[in-house]
């Protein structure tokens, strides 16, 4: 399995940002805290979809296991992708699928406007590829380009990416996901434009 680095800065940001931040902020602000021992991710297993509301005949929120079965209903519904690369090690995970990822699971403001899919990439689940053919997790943050947890990134119905969010600065957070899921979902319905094309962050799929 390849190592994964915590990277704590939010996508698209200048070093001349960063700067800012840490003159503001401090070193502090972007320490990564300690995985909590006691931090128990409320998520089903695969193929569960208790108390999660389905599109189609997939499920709103789950682990991510059928990529063809998954964009055949993004085409359908003209829907994007959010897959949330996370680790069982990554304290920075847990805070931000705490604060923001599982509560997203039944608020009505997100269902049937996108699919989420959860990627533990030290887990020993398997996908099926748009290939069809069967893979791992580090498989798809490898060919992903995914190198340090948390990363969400959004995939367009045809598979191109659309943008994606890299380490996390806790306190924007929530700004930038609601930006980028906004984003996200008016490029799945209206594909083609300029500021839909993610190409320069890295590959879709």
């Amino acid at each position: 399995m390849p190592t994964c680095r915590i990277t704590p800065i939010v996508r698209r940001a200048s070093w001349l940002g960063i700067t800012l931040l840490l003159a503001v902020f401090g070193r502090s602000a972007f320490a990564n805290p300690a995985p909590s021992p006691q931090h128990v991710p409320a998520q089903q297993a695969p193929g569960q979809t208790d108390g999660v509301a389905m599109l189609g005949k997939v499920a709103f929120v789950d682990h991510l296991t059928n990529l063809p079965l998954d964009f055949a209903v993004m085409r359908e519904k003209h829907l994007p992708m959010m897959i949330f690369f996370h680790a069982s090690y990554c304290g920075y995970c847990n805070q931000v699928d705490d604060q923001f990822l599982i509560p997203m699971r039944t608020d009505p403001e997100f269902e049937g406007r996108l699919l989420i899919r959860r990627v533990k990439i030290d887990a020993d689940t398997t996908y099926i590829g748009l290939d069809g053919k069967t893979h791992d997790y580090p498989y798809l943050a490898n060919q992903l380009g995914v190198r340090g947890v948390p990363y969400i990134l959004f995939l367009a119905p045809d598979g191109s990416r659309i943008t994606s969010i890299q380490g996390t600065a806790y306190d924007y957070y929530g700004y930038y996901l609601s930006q980028d899921i906004n984003l996200a979902t008016d490029c799945a319905k209206n594909p083609g434009q300029p500021k839909c094309d993610g190409r320069k962050d890295g590959a879709g799929l």
